[in-house]
């Protein structure tokens, strides 16, 4: 190859490939941390967990679980995850040190999802998850989690929220195929990023065997989701199988969806649930009649309400 077509074609390739870093967009994948069947089901719960406020160094944020496995069920898997924002230094960004125990006993953590909007400005502070390992559990036993600041300068944060994700098995209950993704991904269609840019997808991998199915849930966690100081219209949309627009006029799209409601998934607005002091906003739903054999591949879009796209588990009870 000449000089001069070498030359043209790494120009070309550092115009294209483009490192991958932290935007708006959805650029943050789901991890798929858990995907078994199982004789036994699932719960999250946020506990009494609400919005923190500013937590200085040596500040404490504490939640109370009550309730939290089923009587003869035994834990499968379980996760506790503390959902943190505008972890800075003054105006620099910095990632958080936290300690977290449960009953007083320190958890070890074993995953930190982090994003940040990306770009240079005021106020562009980390936002992330940082996942522990729970220690045993008894069915009927409450837990107490603490998380407290222990930056040795003056770093802060704020706290959105706590949940305890568990898997139960239960020799008598019915038995459920469960996938478990979680993650970090910060969604915002605002300063050149566009609504379909700022859709995160997760796909449960694996095979069902539809004509076995009795149901499909589908649960979803976002922190920021679902609650803004403007009441925007259509703010976040949820999308089940949907596999793209079809590109007709709404109205005859609806009409199709209505005498085929399978045949293209399905599609909800401003679907998560959250307030001004609940600000991790969840969403679940049944998607029986969209569930597909395999590929089943679910769609977070924001159209102005600023969330990040955490944690998607799928169940289904099979006949």
């Amino acid at each position: 190859m000449r000089s001069r077509d070498l030359a043209l074609t790494l120009f070309l390739l550092s115009v294209v490939v483009v490192p991958v870093s932290a935007t708006y967009a959805a650029d943050h994948p789901l991890t798929p941390v858990y995907a078994e069947t199982v004789h036994g089901g699932y719960l999250y719960t946020l506990g009494n967990s609400t919005y923190s406020g500013t937590l200085e160094p040596g500040a404490t944020y504490t939640v109370a679980y009550e309730d939290l496995l089923p009587e003869g069920a035994e834990v499968g898997f379980a996760r506790l995850y503390l959902y943190w924002a505008w972890s800075k230094d003054g105006q620099a960004a910095v990632y958080p040190a936290v300690d977290v125990a449960v009953d007083g006993t320190p958890l070890e953590r074993v995953a930190r999802y982090t994003d940040s909007k990306g770009f240079v400005s005021k106020n562009d502070f980390f936002s992330g998850v940082d996942v522990y390992a729970l220690p045993t559990l008894a069915s009927g036993r409450p837990l107490t989690v603490t998380g407290t600041n222990a930056a040795e300068g003056n770093a802060t944060f704020v706290v959105q929220g706590a949940a305890v994700l568990l898997v139960y098995v239960d020799p008598a209950a019915p038995e459920k195929m469960l996938w478990v993704q979680e993650g970090a991904d910060l969604l915002y269609s605002n300063y050149g990023i566009t609504p379909e840019m700022a859709t995160a997808q997760a796909t449960f991998d694996g095979e069902i065997d539809t004509g076995r199915v009795k149901s499909a849930t589908l649960f979803l966690a976002a922190p920021s989701a679902g609650y803004t100081t403007a009441d925007l219209p259509e703010k976040n949309r949820i999308a089940m199988n949907r596999g793209g627009e079809s590109g007709l006029p709404s109205f005859i799209q609806s009409i199709i969806d209505l005498v085929f409601p399978s045949a293209n998934g399905k599609t909800w607005i401003d679907a998560f649930d959250a307030d001004e002091e609940r600000q991790v906003g969840t969403d679940r739903r049944d998607v029986t009649p969209w569930l597909r054999s395999s590929g089943n591949t679910v769609e977070v879009q924001d159209h102005g309400d600023y969330l990040q796209f955490t944690n998607a588990v799928l169940e289904v009870e099979m006949r």
